[in-house]
Protein backbone atom coordinates (compact mmCIF):
# COMPACT_ATOMS: atom_id res chain seq x y z
CA UNK A 1 0.00 0.00 0.00
CA UNK A 2 1.38 3.40 -0.77
CA UNK A 3 1.19 6.13 1.38
CA UNK A 4 -0.14 9.68 0.83
CA UNK A 5 3.29 11.38 2.47
CA UNK A 6 5.68 9.73 -0.63
CA UNK A 7 3.24 10.80 -3.00
CA UNK A 8 3.14 14.06 -1.84
CA UNK A 9 7.19 13.88 -2.26
CA UNK A 10 6.81 12.83 -5.56
CA UNK A 11 4.71 15.04 -6.83
CA UNK A 12 7.15 18.30 -5.02
CA UNK A 13 9.75 16.90 -7.81
CA UNK A 14 7.86 16.01 -10.64
CA UNK A 15 6.48 19.81 -10.33
CA UNK A 16 9.63 21.12 -9.35
CA UNK A 17 11.66 18.79 -11.89
CA UNK A 18 14.68 19.62 -9.32
CA UNK A 19 15.44 17.31 -6.12
CA UNK A 20 16.93 20.39 -4.54
CA UNK A 21 14.36 22.81 -4.88
CA UNK A 22 11.55 20.05 -4.18
CA UNK A 23 13.46 19.73 -0.71
CA UNK A 24 13.44 23.27 -0.17
CA UNK A 25 9.68 23.60 -0.67
CA UNK A 26 8.93 20.04 1.54
CA UNK A 27 11.52 21.60 4.20
CA UNK A 28 13.53 18.78 4.28
CA UNK A 29 16.91 18.19 3.07
CA UNK A 30 17.43 16.71 -0.50
CA UNK A 31 19.46 12.90 0.47
CA UNK A 32 15.91 11.71 2.21
CA UNK A 33 13.52 13.02 -0.63
CA UNK A 34 15.88 11.09 -2.71
CA UNK A 35 15.79 8.25 -0.74
CA UNK A 36 11.95 8.34 -0.45
CA UNK A 37 11.48 9.12 -4.28
CA UNK A 38 13.92 5.64 -5.22
CA UNK A 39 11.98 3.99 -2.63
CA UNK A 40 8.44 4.66 -4.37
CA UNK A 41 10.13 3.73 -7.74
CA UNK A 42 10.85 0.09 -6.16
CA UNK A 43 7.90 -0.11 -4.30
CA UNK A 44 5.79 0.05 -7.96
CA UNK A 45 8.68 -1.34 -9.58
CA UNK A 46 9.24 1.33 -12.23
CA UNK A 47 11.10 4.56 -12.68
CA UNK A 48 9.49 7.49 -12.19
CA UNK A 49 12.35 9.73 -13.71
CA UNK A 50 15.00 9.92 -15.73
CA UNK A 51 18.07 11.77 -13.79
CA UNK A 52 20.77 13.13 -15.23
CA UNK A 53 23.89 15.52 -13.66
CA UNK A 54 21.97 18.52 -15.30
CA UNK A 55 18.45 17.65 -15.77
CA UNK A 56 15.80 15.17 -13.83
CA UNK A 57 12.67 14.37 -16.36
CA UNK A 58 9.68 12.33 -15.89
CA UNK A 59 9.16 8.87 -17.45
CA UNK A 60 6.41 7.89 -19.12
CA UNK A 61 5.08 6.44 -15.83
CA UNK A 62 5.90 9.14 -13.93
CA UNK A 63 3.53 11.65 -15.81
CA UNK A 64 0.72 8.82 -15.32
CA UNK A 65 1.58 8.58 -11.56
CA UNK A 66 1.61 12.48 -11.07
CA UNK A 67 -2.11 12.80 -12.26
CA UNK A 68 -3.31 10.13 -10.30
CA UNK A 69 -1.14 11.31 -7.42
CA UNK A 70 -2.71 14.86 -7.52
CA UNK A 71 -6.03 13.62 -7.34
CA UNK A 72 -5.86 11.22 -4.42
CA UNK A 73 -3.73 13.82 -2.46
CA UNK A 74 -7.33 16.33 -3.40
CA UNK A 75 -9.31 14.34 -2.44
CA UNK A 76 -7.49 13.46 0.97
CA UNK A 77 -7.90 17.42 1.49
CA UNK A 78 -11.08 16.85 1.08
CA UNK A 79 -12.38 14.09 2.99
CA UNK A 80 -12.28 15.67 6.64
CA UNK A 81 -14.44 18.31 5.21
CA UNK A 82 -17.06 15.76 3.24
CA UNK A 83 -17.07 13.35 6.14
CA UNK A 84 -18.25 16.63 8.41
CA UNK A 85 -21.16 17.75 5.97
CA UNK A 86 -22.26 13.80 5.79
CA UNK A 87 -22.12 14.00 9.58
CA UNK A 88 -24.46 16.74 9.88
CA UNK A 89 -26.92 15.71 7.06
CA UNK A 90 -25.64 18.17 3.88
CA UNK A 91 -24.30 15.64 2.26
CA UNK A 92 -25.02 12.17 1.40
CA UNK A 93 -29.06 10.23 0.08
CA UNK A 94 -32.41 10.68 1.60
CA UNK A 95 -34.59 7.19 0.42
CA UNK A 96 -37.72 8.77 0.88
CA UNK A 97 -41.43 6.42 0.47
CA UNK A 98 -44.81 8.05 -0.50
CA UNK A 99 -48.67 7.36 -0.72
CA UNK A 100 -49.66 8.56 -4.25
CA UNK A 101 -52.64 10.49 -3.17
CA UNK A 102 -49.68 13.20 -1.50
CA UNK A 103 -48.14 13.72 -4.55
CA UNK A 104 -51.01 15.36 -5.64
CA UNK A 105 -51.13 17.87 -2.44
CA UNK A 106 -47.96 19.63 -0.61
CA UNK A 107 -45.06 16.75 -1.49
CA UNK A 108 -44.30 18.52 -4.59
CA UNK A 109 -43.46 21.77 -2.91
CA UNK A 110 -41.87 20.01 -0.10
CA UNK A 111 -39.52 18.50 -1.99
CA UNK A 112 -38.66 21.59 -4.21
CA UNK A 113 -37.70 23.31 -0.56
CA UNK A 114 -35.55 20.75 1.17
CA UNK A 115 -33.52 20.50 -2.57
CA UNK A 116 -33.01 23.94 -2.82
CA UNK A 117 -32.07 23.88 1.32
CA UNK A 118 -30.09 20.93 0.73
CA UNK A 119 -28.54 21.16 -2.71
CA UNK A 120 -26.27 18.01 -2.12
CA UNK A 121 -28.52 15.63 -0.62
CA UNK A 122 -29.54 12.95 -2.96
CA UNK A 123 -32.98 12.44 -3.06
CA UNK A 124 -34.12 8.45 -3.49
CA UNK A 125 -38.10 8.54 -3.84
CA UNK A 126 -40.35 5.49 -4.14
CA UNK A 127 -44.49 5.19 -3.93
CA UNK A 128 -45.21 3.00 -1.72
CA UNK A 129 -48.21 2.15 0.34
CA UNK A 130 -48.18 2.13 3.88
CA UNK A 131 -47.89 -1.68 4.50
CA UNK A 132 -44.69 -2.03 1.60
CA UNK A 133 -43.15 0.96 3.51
CA UNK A 134 -43.11 -1.08 6.65
CA UNK A 135 -41.44 -3.75 5.11
CA UNK A 136 -38.51 -1.47 3.33
CA UNK A 137 -38.22 0.02 7.09
CA UNK A 138 -37.52 -3.58 7.63
CA UNK A 139 -35.07 -4.46 5.02
CA UNK A 140 -32.92 -1.05 5.38
CA UNK A 141 -34.48 0.14 1.78
CA UNK A 142 -36.39 3.83 2.95
CA UNK A 143 -35.26 6.09 5.55
CA UNK A 144 -38.64 8.14 5.78
CA UNK A 145 -41.89 7.48 4.69
CA UNK A 146 -45.14 9.88 3.73
CA UNK A 147 -48.27 7.78 4.91
CA UNK A 148 -51.75 9.04 5.67
CA UNK A 149 -53.31 7.92 8.68
CA UNK A 150 -55.87 8.16 11.17
CA UNK A 151 -54.93 10.03 14.47
CA UNK A 152 -53.35 8.05 16.60
CA UNK A 153 -52.57 5.33 14.52
CA UNK A 154 -49.03 4.81 14.09
CA UNK A 155 -47.19 1.10 14.14
CA UNK A 156 -45.47 0.27 16.96
CA UNK A 157 -41.95 0.70 16.92
CA UNK A 158 -41.93 3.72 14.57
CA UNK A 159 -41.88 7.05 15.54
CA UNK A 160 -44.04 9.67 13.39
CA UNK A 161 -44.24 13.65 12.55
CA UNK A 162 -47.61 15.08 11.63
CA UNK A 163 -47.19 17.11 8.53
CA UNK A 164 -50.53 17.73 7.68
CA UNK A 165 -54.68 17.16 9.05
CA UNK A 166 -57.08 17.59 6.65
CA UNK A 167 -60.90 17.09 6.83
CA UNK A 168 -62.77 14.23 5.56
CA UNK A 169 -65.86 14.71 3.57
CA UNK A 170 -69.52 12.53 2.68
CA UNK A 171 -70.72 12.59 -0.37
CA UNK A 172 -74.19 11.50 -0.85
CA UNK A 173 -76.43 11.64 -4.19
CA UNK A 174 -78.76 14.94 -3.82
CA UNK A 175 -81.98 12.80 -2.87
CA UNK A 176 -80.28 11.11 -0.25
CA UNK A 177 -80.84 13.50 2.97
CA UNK A 178 -80.36 11.36 5.97
CA UNK A 179 -78.14 14.43 8.08
CA UNK A 180 -79.21 17.52 9.21
CA UNK A 181 -76.90 20.69 8.23
CA UNK A 182 -74.15 21.00 10.89
CA UNK A 183 -74.47 16.89 11.61
CA UNK A 184 -71.56 14.55 11.46
CA UNK A 185 -71.14 11.03 11.10
CA UNK A 186 -69.39 9.52 14.34
CA UNK A 187 -68.64 10.92 17.45
CA UNK A 188 -66.37 13.59 16.16
CA UNK A 189 -65.91 15.62 13.10
CA UNK A 190 -63.74 13.25 10.77
CA UNK A 191 -60.26 14.06 9.69
CA UNK A 192 -57.48 12.43 8.01
CA UNK A 193 -53.22 12.94 8.89
CA UNK A 194 -50.41 12.84 7.10
CA UNK A 195 -47.40 12.00 9.03
CA UNK A 196 -44.05 11.34 7.95
CA UNK A 197 -43.21 7.65 9.43
CA UNK A 198 -39.44 7.15 11.01
CA UNK A 199 -37.77 4.24 12.96
CA UNK A 200 -37.13 5.28 16.21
Amino acid sequence: MIELRPLHQFVAVAEELHFGRAAQRLAMTQPPLTQAVQALERNLGVMLFERSRRSVALTPAGSALLEEARRLLRAAEALPAAVRAAAAGRTGQLRLAFVSSIAYGPLPLWLRAFREGHPDVQLRLREATLDVQLAAFAGDEIDAGFVLHAPGAVPAGYGALSVLIEPMWLALPEATQPLRAGSCVGPTSPTHRWSSFHVR
